[in-house]
Order: structure tokens, then C-alpha cells, then sequence
């Protein structure tokens, strides 16, 4: 994915912890649990927007990325999700 093409972010609703994730081609938002480092994603949802076929597939990337647990950490003023062999890196949008 290149750069500032994900924007993330998490919000709290009724106590509840939601994830809104903005790519070029389409929204994805959903619950996510964090338990220490480790943040887990619920039902997730994908906006139905059509993008040509590279976008498309990012997108489905991001989502698999997502569906499994997200190992996170901070370092040098940058915020690093791991998800298996993947890894997402992001600077604040103040930055």
C-alpha cells in the first residue's frame, strides 16, 4: 500500500470500541477488542464501492490483514500493526 493511502481510526461507542479503516476504494469498519498489545477485529464490514481491480485488491488485503489477531506496537513516533507475516506502519495524521 503506498503511503497515506490507510487511514485508521479507533473510536469508543456506549463503552464499545470500533475500528474505521478509509482506503482509496472502499470503508471498513467494525468492533475490535484490544487485550494488551494485541487487537481483535469482529464482524468487519466493507463498504460497496467498485475501484478498478489493484485497488480492489488492496483492499481485500487489508481486510485479511484485519481478520486476524494485530500484534501492536509504538516506536519512534510510528504505530506498527503485525498480522501474521504482514506489517502496517502509520504516522499520525498531525505529523
Amino acid at each position: 500500500m503506498a503511503s497515506g493511502s490507510l487511514r485508521v481510526q479507533l473510536n469508543s461507542v456506549n463503552g464499545d470500541l470500533y475500528l474505521s479503516v478509509r482506503t482509496n476504494c472502499a470503508p471498513i469498519s467494525g468492533p475490535v477488542e484490544i487485550t494488551g498489545n494485541t487487537m481483535t477485529a469482529g464482524d468487519l464490514a466493507i463498504g460497496a464501492i467498485g475501484c478498478p481491480e489493484e485497488l480492489s485488491r488492496q483492499d481485500q488485503w487489508v481486510l485479511e490483514v484485519l481478520k486476524r489477531p494485530v500484534e501492536m506496537t509504538f516506536s519512534q513516533d510510528s504505530l506498527q500493526w503485525k498480522s501474521g507475516a504482514d506489517t502496517l506502519s502509520f504516522k499520525s495524521a498531525d505529523s
